[in-house]
């Protein structure tokens, strides 16, 4: 099988300062992978050159065996593929709610307006927002507004979705809204890459847990290995930070 996203060597730089180290991270298909690992790890950076927001300074990125990380590959015919929810919800605040869910689908798509709001719709209903369409992001809640980008990105169809810290943004009561959302995701199979400090939606949710830190994978496993058994005192020390035990 092959995997829905492979990163090999992966090297980036800002400038002097080296982020990622040398990543290597391979994702299959339906397979839920968390993240986590300290402020400054290179977490976000990782999940922004799989799908080349950002450039990475040397290594390799397949996605579905496909190299976009090529010169000569069609970026942006391999970005439809993935979808990617950010910590801020980047929704336009001049569009409504079906507007910010149908202008991708028309410019980068080519969907008929007719197509675009009624997957528009279909999507907006899938996260609980389906009372929501006509409103402006203005006069939505935060979770409520996480939501609608999650709805943006799967109204794109993508084969596989990128969480970049999606409740950190959030006050807490409204975090769990957007992790039902999520949850609902990996009972549908959705392949997911999720960069998060909710420890306990990792070990409910993620096949596997991934430890970044300065800018390496220091360990990787099952949920209830790296959570509960880390075989590593760095992995150990964050824990204890984290969950306060």
């Amino acid at each position: 099988m092959i995997p829905a996203i492979e990163v090999l060597d992966l090297h980036k730089s800002f400038g002097p300062l080296e982020v990622l180290k040398g990543i290597d991270l391979r994702v299959m298909p339906r397979e839920v992978v968390c993240v986590i690992g300290p402020s400054g790890s290179g977490k976000s950076t990782l999940l922004r050159c799989i799908n080349l927001l950002e450039q990475p300074t040397s290594g390799r990125i397949l996605i579905e065996g496909d190299d976009i990380t090529d010169p000569d590959a069609d970026v942006d015919r391999l970005r439809t593929r993935i979808g990617m929810v950010f910590q801020q919800f980047n929704l336009f605040p001049h569009l409504d709610v079906l507007g910010n869910l149908t202008i991708a689908q028309r410019k980068v798509l080519r969907r008929s307006a007719d197509e675009a709001e009624e997957i528009g719709r279909a999507m907006l209903e899938r996260v609980g927002l389906g009372d929501k369409v006509h409103e402006y992001p203005s006069r939505l809640s935060g979770g409520q507004q996480q939501r609608v980008a999650i709805a943006r990105a799967l109204a794109m169809n993508p084969d596989m979705m990128l969480f970049d810290e999606p409740t950190s943004a959030l006050d807490p009561e409204l975090v769990g809204e957007v992790l039902d959302v999520m949850r609902d995701l990996v009972a549908d199979g959705m392949t997911m890459v999720v960069v998060t400090h909710e420890m306990g939606f990792a070990k409910e949710a993620a096949d596997r847990v991934v430890f970044m830190d300065e800018g390496v994978v220091v360990e990787e496993g099952p949920p209830a290995q790296v959570l509960e058994d880390p075989q590593t005192e760095r992995t150990r020390r964050f824990l204890r930070m984290v969950l306060h035990t």
